[in-house]
């Protein structure tokens, strides 16, 4: 059985971890905060499965 991802963008994510999308992009820069994927171009992804490990390990 194929387990399907829930992808957010930058601002779902940053809704989710109560912070400014501004603070995930400034975390990404410095290879800090919760783990995300560039598909192409400017497109920045977050699965709620990466969020939830980095909330509950800080990794």
């Amino acid at each position: 059985m194929e387990v399907r991802q829930t992808y957010l963008n930058r601002e779902q994510a940053a809704a989710i971890l109560h912070i400014q999308p501004k603070t995930l992009a400034n975390w990404a820069s410095q290879g800090k905060g919760p783990k995300f994927r560039k598909p192409g171009g400017r497109v920045v992804l977050y699965t709620l499965d990466d969020l939830h490990a980095w909330v509950d390990g800080g990794t």
